[in-house]
């Protein structure tokens, strides 16, 4: 198993006001929860350059007034792996747990899951499997179109400037740069970025701008709602590429601080349920 996806279901112990950014809170517990069984994996997750073998959600679920949390509701976190050794540590890292905390306010934790019969956003895979279900040449040639669940702010890094735009090219730019970063197959980085660049288009989007990400009067916005990539190409050893990378970004998150709760991101169905 190399790619993992872990849902936890919450539930409050009390009415309480909580920031309404808590990604930086939710990668601590995950490494602290690591470390407990593997201190050096934790130290080297929690440091080095470029992309992160991991993801970490927002606390996710009903919030009013001033950000309060409710006995009466369920909330939602969750974590991703992008490599092998994470995704063991994952697994465990919660499976005896009972409570986590939020700034001092304990949540029970009703359900753990794995199974994406259980969440959507659930689920494990590898990437051999993957790739082999996408880029098989037996394949019949795949959709167009791709549309997309933008469920946390999701924004990206260009020159030291935040682009809070879903646009095809960095979109794929993220995800493909992820794929190379941890897969053992590679793919055409430039090559998938400039087809994404001159041939893709945003066909249909339904989006709102919000802050993902804060720290003093720093803050990092980005998209959330629906987007849907249309190809103007129908070749398709590139549509398989993309599809490829559509279905990874439910684990590798798109764009940036995916490790802070931004980039949340889920390949959905043109047609049917999200």
């Amino acid at each position: 198993m190399d790619l993992l996806s872990v849902v936890l279901t919450l539930r409050p112990s009390r009415q309480a006001s909580l920031p309404p950014r808590l990604g930086r809170a939710s990668r601590a517990i995950l490494l602290e929860r690591i470390a407990e069984a593997d201190p050096m994996l934790a130290e080297t997750l929690h440091g080095g350059q470029g992309p992160k073998p991991y993801t970490c959600s927002n606390l996710m679920g009903p919030r009013e007034g001033s950000g309060f949390v409710f006995p009466g509701a369920s909330y939602t976190l969750r974590y991703t792996a992008l490599r092998a050794p994470v995704a063991a540590a994952l697994d465990e890292a919660f499976e005896a747990q009972t409570e986590v905390g939020f700034e001092g306010v304990p949540f029970a934790m009703e359900a753990r899951t794995a199974d994406e019969e259980a969440s959507p956003w659930a689920g494990h895979d590898t990437y051999q499997e993957m790739a082999a279900r996408h880029l098989r040449p037996s394949r019949p040639a795949p959709e167009p179109s791709f549309r997309f669940l933008l469920a946390s702010p999701t924004g990206f890094q260009s020159q030291g400037r935040t682009i809070p735009l879903p646009l095809p090219g960095p979109f794929f730019g993220s995800l493909v740069r992820r794929w190379n970063a941890f897969a053992p197959l590679a793919l055409p980085e430039e090559d998938v970025r400039r087809y994404a660049d001159e041939m893709m288009v945003v066909s249909r989007f339904s989006l709102r701008s919000e802050p993902g990400w804060d720290r003093g009067r720093a803050l990092r916005i980005g998209a959330v709602g629906e987007i849907t990539f249309r190809a103007l190409s129908r070749d398709k050893y590139w549509l398989s590429v993309l599809h490829l990378l559509a279905d990874y970004a439910r684990f590798a998150g798109v764009g940036a601080m995916t490790t802070m709760g931004m980039g949340q991101v889920r390949h959905v169905a043109l047609h049917g349920k999200r």
